[in-house]
């Protein structure tokens, strides 16, 4: 009981200390303990639209380690249900981080959407997706970076039988560049294009999205934040407001 009260006690100062550092949130491979409050809306031209609140809790054992978990509550505008979506959790490793040298950091991860929200009502996709992943820094500038991002996706099977949903597992890629830019002490931007290729199979189902985030400091523990999110083929677009909460 001593030791494990010794080993509690030095987590907590370590994390003590690492919560005291200054907050730089534009780099995504800086990792904090945090909770992303998002008010959210999703436009579809082909579909109902879905409105609601989406919790993402970020904890940050270390500097090295990130894990990540996240849950919507949602209104489908054409079903009119409302419940939880699919679940979503990461983990993210970063073995190496150095901000003076050109390759500033570099590590895998590993995304994970579990489909626990309803198909039928609208809210979930019915299948799993695993995403594992390659993150790397590249220091261009004080006031920008950029942090391309490599993965691999598998969507599982359809949990459920349902018409004109798919049958087989689809294999696909995704390669994103997330560039911070820098606007000044409390606010940065992050421009992110996004390349999919969700099934590498015959049937393609390519996709550029592009991704905006706004940021804004309010204080040393509270951030304002804005997402734009476009898949401009399917003219589907998500718009978010989130007050997030550094812990």
């Amino acid at each position: 009981m001593k030791h494990l009260f010794i080993c509690l006690s030095l987590l907590l100062s370590t994390n003590f200390i690492f919560a005291q550092e200054e907050i730089d949130a534009s780099k995504p491979t800086n990792f904090y303990t945090q909770l992303y409050n998002h008010l959210e809306y999703n436009y579809s031209k082909n579909g109902p639209d879905t409105y609601g609140y989406r919790a993402e809790f970020m904890f940050a054992p270390s500097e090295a380690h990130l894990i990540l978990a996240e849950l919507p509550l949602l209104y489908n505008t054409g079903t009119e249900k409302t419940g939880i979506g699919d679940f979503r959790a990461r983990y993210f490793y970063l073995p190496y981080k150095n901000y003076d040298k050109f390759l500033g950091a570099f590590g895998p991860s590993v995304d994970i959407f579990a489909p626990t929200g309803n198909y039928d009502h609208g809210l979930g996709t019915g299948a799993w997706l695993v995403q594992p992943g390659v993150t790397v820094g590249l220091m261009i500038a004080d006031w920008i970076q950029a942090f391309p991002i490599l993965s691999y996706q598998y969507t599982s099977s359809p949990v459920i039988e349902r018409p004109g949903l798919f049958q087989d597992p689809q294999h696909g890629i995704s390669f994103q560049v997330i560039a911070p830019i820098i606007l000044s002490e409390k606010m940065f931007l992050q421009v992110t294009p996004i390349y999919t290729a969700s099934n590498l199979g015959m049937e393609r189902n390519d996709r550029y999205i592009q991704e905006f985030i706004a940021q804004y400091a309010l204080s040393d523990k509270l951030q304002l934040s804005g997402f734009y999110r476009g898949i401009f083929k399917d003219d589907n677009h998500t718009a978010r407001l989130a007050l997030v909460v550094f812990l």
